[in-house]
């Protein structure tokens, strides 16, 4: 049963077992629901070590409460004798626990290599962690419009993964994976799940079946909301919808654009700034087109009060238009801060075309359309989905 729990993830699962949303280790005290290969040998190692802990632990202070009971000084006479040399005890206390230690130092280890060693077909997502959001771009060059992953069923997924900004760590606990994304280098994590989530593409996200996708290292003021979905497809839908992804915003006519795809997009901002006029990392987007337009606030103070918003942008300065400084203020977000935030905002440049940014764009000119969350409550029906 250890060597079966031991072996490598298979590379050739038949798609006929796929279809299923069981997981492949059920939940427990300590542990979610198990949903990739890597789970039964994780969990496996796990319980081993707890139950070793768990007997050890009685054990001990089971003797501990009987001998301080047992041997405890009765009356005033003390009685002690000094310690006697038991060989058959130290052996018994020396070679056991050293037989269990290599039993666990040589399954975890063989695991470790598992975990670290992609298959040679594994199918490479390139992911980008900022503050505080996961980007994810597939080989085709599309990126996940909802900043959630999506990965084919029965098929080995590499991540290639790095930071922006600071330490970040990339945790699926139902995959039993985790590893931190270091800034300056990439890393990579692999994992295989060969169960379907139900539901994926239900409207209603109540239905939805899907993994949990942390960031594990603390990065700052919103790591809590840093945070994907992982939706695992059965590999045709996955096809069609890597295929719509890379054009979905093609399809976009007219305002539909800012009424899709800005929504989308916004997930993306959602961490730092509000559409209400509350406090975040980064100024609200409550008011800003009229700030950048010349009407109010646009004496608001930016580059610790060197420039206004009126000084910067109008006909003959710095910024002919508002459009013009918004998309300069996503593809370099340091060129101008507005006080009193901090030069924190990651740029954008490579990750959003200027048909994105139209979508922002379009999206802040009619803020009176959306909720506080982003949601599209304009009235008219939107053709696009």
């Amino acid at each position: 049963m250890i060597h079966l729990l031991l072996q490598a993830p298979s590379e050739s699962t038949g798609q006929n077992a796929l279809m299923t949303s069981a997981p492949v280790t059920p939940a427990d005290f300590w542990l979610p629901e198990g949903a990739s290969t890597f789970a039964p040998q994780v969990d496996f190692a796990f319980q081993f070590v707890a139950w070793i802990s768990y007997f050890f632990f009685v054990l001990v202070v089971g003797l501990m409460i009987f001998f301080a009971i047992k041997y405890r000084q009765k009356g005033r006479e003390a009685y002690a004798r000094g310690p006697s040399h038991h060989t058959m005890l130290e052996l018994g206390w020396t070679i056991i626990p050293t037989i269990l230690c290599v039993f666990m130092f040589w399954f975890g280890f063989r695991g470790f290599i598992d975990l670290r060693t992609p298959p040679q077909n594994s199918y490479q997502i390139d992911l980008t962690a900022q503050k505080w959001a996961f980007n994810f771009r597939y080989p085709t060059g599309a990126a996940s419009a909802d900043q959630n992953l999506y990965i084919p069923v029965g098929r080995p997924v590499k991540l290639v993964m790095r930071s922006e900004d600071v330490l970040h760590a990339a945790f699926i606990p139902a995959f039993r994976v985790k590893h931190d994304i270091v800034p300056g280098r990439y890393s990579t994590l692999w994992f295989q799940s060969d169960h379907v989530t139900e539901g994926w593409n239900d409207s209603d996200p109540l239905k939805q079946k899907f993994h949990h996708f942390f960031c594990a290292e603390y990065c700052g003021k919103g790591h809590s909301g840093m945070y994907a979905k992982i939706f695992v497809l059965p590999q045709a839908d996955f096809d069609l919808w890597l295929e719509k992804q890379g054009r979905w915003m093609d399809d976009l006519k007219g305002d539909e654009l800012w009424q899709v795809a800005g929504p989308k997009l916004f997930g993306r901002c959602a961490s730092c700034h509000s559409l209400n006029g509350s406090a975040g990392t980064g100024p609200s987007w409550e008011g800003l087109w009229a700030r950048a337009s010349g009407g109010a606030g646009s004496d608001g103070k930016l580059d610790n009060g060197r420039e206004t918003y009126s000084s910067l942008i109008g006909p003959g300065k710095k910024f002919e238009n508002p459009e013009s400084y918004v998309r300069n203020s996503i593809l370099n977000p340091g060129d101008h801060i507005v006080v009193p935030y901090g030069n924190v905002m990651p740029t954008f440049r490579g990750q959003l075309n200027d048909l994105a940014i139209d979508a922002i764009i379009g999206m802040m000119k009619n803020l009176d359309k959306f909720d506080a969350k982003g949601k599209y409550i304009g009235g008219a029906p939107i053709a696009a989905k």
